[in-house]
C-alpha cells in the first residue's frame, strides 16, 4: 500500500495516468547529426517523447514540477464559472526502463488549497453557499504507475490521446473520463458525498519542442502542460449533492531546483510533509483513488444504525 499522509486528517489521493498495452513497433533512429527522427504515430516514439516531456529517461534521475490551477464552481443554471480557490502541486518524481520498453515511475507530491488573493496555503475556506467555515484538507500522497506504448487513439469509452506536430511544436492531448460507484457514500457521509456515482472528466495538453526531443544529448526537456479537470464538489467543501460542479484550469511546468518553485507550496510542504519532499526509490505499484481513501480514513458523518 502507498505512504500517505493528510493535513488535518488522514487521507490521500491522486489522479492516475492510465496505460494500455504495449505495441510491437520499434522507434525509427536517423542517419542524420541529431541522432533520433521521432515518428508521432509510432507508439513507441510517442512513449519515449512524453517521457522526456513529463520526466527524465535517464534511469533514476529525479524531476521536480509544480501546478497551479483556479477551482471554479459551476453553480446550478451553469451560466457562469465562480472562481473559489487555488489548487497547487509539488511532486518529485523518477522513472526506470523496463525490459518490455515500458517505463516504471514513481512519485511523491503535495497538494495545497490557497487563496485567491494572498496565495496563502488554505486551513479553513469560508463556503458561501453553505454558509459555513469549512475544514480545508491539503494532503501528500506516492503515486505509482507503469506507462505503456499506446496507439495514438484508445478506447474513447475512457481515455482518448492524440499527437499534433507544427513545425518545431508538438503537442500530445489527452482527453480522460471517469464513472464509477462513488465509496464516499451518502448513507455514510451525507455531507461530503456527492451521491452513489461519481464522474469526473480531465484534460490535459503538454507542448516541447521537437528539435529538442530528438536531441539524444537530453533525456529530458522543458514542456509546459496545460489541465483542465471537470468534476464534483470535492469532499471537503460540505456540498453533498447540491446542484453544481466544480472546474479546474491550471498550468504546470518542471523546475531545476525547488528554488524555482514559486509561492507557499515548497514551504508548507518542507514543514508539514518532509518525507514527501523526494521522489520514492522503491517500487510498490500502489494506488489507492482519493475517494476510497476518504471511505477508508475518514470517520463518517452518520453511524450506521446498530
Amino acid at each position: 500500500m502507498g505512504k500517505s499522509s493528510l493535513t488535518p486528517s488522514r487521507r490521500t489521493a491522486l489522479g492516475a495516468a492510465a496505460s494500455l498495452a504495449a505495441a510491437p513497433m520499434m522507434p525509427t533512429i536517423a542517419t542524420g547529426s541529431t541522432g533520433r527522427t521521432l515518428d508521432f504515430d509510432n507508439p513507441q516514439d510517442q512513449l519515449y517523447a512524453l517521457v522526456k516531456m513529463t520526466g527524465d529517461l535517464e534511469d533514476g534521475k529525479e524531476t521536480i514540477s509544480w501546478m497551479k490551477g483556479i477551482v471554479h464552481a459551476i453553480l446550478e443554471d451553469g451560466k457562469i464559472l465562480e472562481p473559489m480557490f487555488y489548487a497547487g502541486t509539488l511532486a518529485f518524481s523518477r522513472s526506470y526502463k523496463q525490459d518490455d520498453g515500458s517505463y516504471k515511475n514513481m512519485s511523491n507530491f503535495t497538494i495545497c488549497y490557497l487563496d485567491l488573493e494572498t496565495g496563502d496555503v488554505l486551513n479553513s475556506w469560508y463556503n458561501p453557499w453553505i454558509e459555513k467555515e469549512v475544514e480545508v484538507v491539503n494532503y501528500a500522497s506516492t503515486l505509482h504507475t507503469i506507462v505503456k506504448p499506446m496507439e495514438p487513439i484508445n478506447d474513447h469509452t475512457k481515455l482518448r490521446v492524440e499527437w499534433q506536430t507544427d513545425g518545431n511544436d508538438v503537442i500530445r492531448w489527452s482527453d480522460g473520463k471517469i464513472i464509477k460507484k462513488n465509496p464516499i457514500t451518502p448513507d455514510k457521509w451525507p455531507r461530503a458525498s456527492v451521491g452513489e456515482m461519481y464522474y469526473k472528466n480531465q484534460q490535459a495538453q503538454i507542448i516541447a519542442r521537437r528539435d529538442e526531443l530528438e536531441n539524444p544529448d537530453l533525456s529530458s526537456v522543458q514542456a509546459i502542460t496545460t489541465g483542465q479537470r471537470h468534476g464534483p464538489w470535492y469532499p471537503w467543501m460540505l456540498m453533498g449533492q447540491d446542484q453544481g460542479r466544480t472546474y479546474r484550469r491550471d498550468a504546470s511546468k518542471k523546475a531545476k531546483s525547488l528554488s524555482e518553485v514559486p509561492g507557499q507550496i515548497p514551504a508548507y510542504a518542507e514543514k508539514h510533509f518532509p518525507d514527501f519532499m523526494t521522489a520514492p526509490t522503491k517500487w510498490t505499484g500502489a494506488y489507492i483513488d482519493p475517494e476510497t481513501l476518504w471511505a477508508r480514513d475518514m470517520p463518517p458523518e452518520v453511524e450506521p444504525p446498530a
